[in-house]
């Protein structure tokens, strides 16, 4: 199977890893809700560790929106996760993201705070012919 193009985009697994801001411990069991505008949205449970991990697609984007994903772990505020630039002007050459080159030429960061929600940058790593694999430690 060629995994190069799941769903129309690149393959992106991402990994969020919830720790306890008051000890610094991995939280088990934490439910997080993951969602972006190529997807639905998926439930899923931390490990005994604090990992979570989705399997979708790099997100496209919209004009003025910074590259972004929403997550929002069960009886918190939703946050994002913003996609360092590097990766997605990687991601972006992909035929599957049509405007988004473009879109990601007139937006910054600074756009995926307008809602208010609070912004999380990912560890980026991979490439498009892998697919990506995005990293972030959420205090919670």
């Amino acid at each position: 199977m060629d995994r190069s193009r799941v769903e129309g985009g690149v393959p992106l697994t991402v990994k969020l890893r919830l720790t306890s801001t008051s000890s610094g411990r991995p939280i088990s069991g934490g439910e997080v809700r993951l969602w972006h505008c190529d997807g639905d949205g998926s439930l899923a449970g931390s490990d005994a560790n604090g990992w979570v991990t989705f399997t979708s697609v790099f997100p496209a984007t919209e004009a003025g929106r910074w590259p972004h994903l929403h997550f929002e772990v069960a009886g918190r505020p939703a946050a994002q996760l913003a996609l360092p630039g590097d990766a997605c002007v990687q991601a972006y050459s992909a035929e599957a993201y049509g405007e988004s080159k473009r879109n990601l030429a007139r937006s910054s960061p600074a756009d995926a705070l307008r809602d208010g929600m609070s912004l999380e940058m990912a560890s980026v790593t991979g490439d498009v012919d892998r697919g990506f694999v995005a990293t972030r430690m959420v205090g919670v």
